[in-house]
């Protein structure tokens, strides 16, 4: 909510602060089946666009849990017209996952997966591992690195896909950096900069079947941590923390994941890839918001070029940059209120959709205004919109649903 002294407070509790914690959990380990290891075939990723949704993976772990509504509700109401929704939670929690479906009225289609409460879930599922097809037998390979936490939600995949099998990589990986749609696979700069040769593993390993482009500003950026502002004049108690959407210094990426700033829309009638890029520049003066001082406009408009150049149809959205106080640790943190980061669905026949996160609310009702000129794009676009609810809580720990969700399958 605004305060009236101009603040812009959370209308939620901050689940640093508020969410439960198990107790005893020690080591990211949980005790759900491993998938074989499958043999070296090639394989490709599902598409990040095309195809019906037919299954989608949650983990809910306490920081979904806390406020009313809490996030993991939003997400469950968002999911109501997927055809199954598996959910891994803390045994502890499952009574109260269950009392959240009845809520939302879903029970069919939906499989709730219990994990031992001094496990450490893993909310964040779109980044720790990545879903593949064969492409010789079509079946489901879950590709994943070599941390505990990889290979938990390689775990918590091959429980909600029976059958499927699992990979592991020495690639430094995350899922969220890495879009693929017909004949093309968009990956972050900074996965090429963090693994050596990684375009030639990552074909040989993980995408078997499209080119691989990586995506990234023309000049590195540097990422300043918190720093004193004038809150009001000559009061400099305050700090303000711009740059945590940056990875690291160095980083040629606005954005530390590219479903962030970018969303893939499938093939338009000219046969050219549609590709979204938010545009923080339209949704500052369309909120009357200035940007910050140092903020990386230029590396939005440089990626949309080079992609431009690449044959891509770029389409520029509204990507508002706004900000949460917190008065009593005198702080304004910046976050980026993305509906890039939804679920798209392009079908060939029939209606496409689109699931689109929202931001008008509490504090930020002027977040209405770039909220209903993303869906005005999508309708353009031929696509039926699906409003997604609030999803201010999660943007404001840097995602929001594609971050917070792992699409399993889709309709070939």
């Amino acid at each position: 909510m605004a305060a009236a002294d101009g603040l812009r407070l959370r209308h939620f509790p901050d689940p640093r602060r508020h969410a439960p914690r198990a107790a005893g959990a020690r080591a990211p380990r949980i005790a759900l089946p491993a998938a074989a290891i499958g043999e070296d075939a090639a394989c490709s990723l599902i598409s990040s666009c095309s195809g019906r949704i037919l299954h989608v993976l949650f983990v809910l772990t306490g920081a979904l849990l806390v406020g009313k509504p809490c996030p993991a509700e939003t997400l469950l109401r968002a999911a109501g017209p997927i055809p199954r929704v598996s959910i891994v939670v803390h045994e502890s929690c499952v009574a109260r996952v269950q009392a959240l479906l009845d809520r939302v009225g879903r029970r069919q289609g939906v499989e709730t997966i219990a994990a031992p409460d001094d496990a450490a879930l893993w909310g964040w599922v779109q980044d720790r591992c990545l879903i593949c097809r064969d492409d010789r037998t079509g079946a489901a390979v879950i590709v994943h690195g070599s941390s505990a936490e990889a290979q938990d939600a390689a775990r918590c995949a091959a429980a909600a896909q029976p059958g499927s099998r699992s990979r592991p990589t020495t690639l430094r990986l995350e899922g969220g950096n890495i879009l693929a749609d017909g004949d093309t696979c968009f990956v972050g700069a900074d996965l090429v900069d963090d693994n050596a040769a990684f375009v030639e593993r990552f074909g040989a390993e993980i995408e078997a079947r499209r080119e691989i482009v990586p995506i990234g500003g023309e000049t590195p950026l540097h990422r300043r941590g918190p720093m004193r502002f004038a809150i009001e004049p000559g009061d400099l108690r305050w700090r303000e923390a711009v740059d945590r959407s940056l990875s690291r210094s160095g980083t040629r990426q606005p954005v530390f994941h590219l479903d962030m700033l970018m969303t893939l829309a499938g093939r338009g009638g000219d046969g050219r890839l549609r590709v979204l890029v938010g545009d923080p520049r339209a949704a500052s003066e369309m909120i009357g918001l200035a940007l910050p001082d140092g903020f990386p406009a230029s590396a939005f408009d440089e990626i949309a070029v080079d992609l431009e150049r690449r044959g891509c149809d770029v389409i520029r959205n509204p990507l508002p940059f706004v900000y949460f106080d917190d008065p009593e640790a005198r702080m304004r943190e910046w976050f980026y209120a993305s509906s890039n980061n939804g679920w798209v669905e392009r079908a060939e026949q029939g209606r496409s959709r689109v699931w689109l996160p929202q931001y008008g609310y509490g504090g930020w009702p002027e977040l209405r205004a770039t909220d209903e000129a993303n869906a005005a794009l999508w309708r353009q676009l031929g696509f039926e919109v699906v409003p997604a609810g609030d999803f201010l809580p999660l943007a404001d720990q840097l995602g929001a649903l594609n971050c917070v969700s792992k699409i399993l399958e889709r309709e070939a």
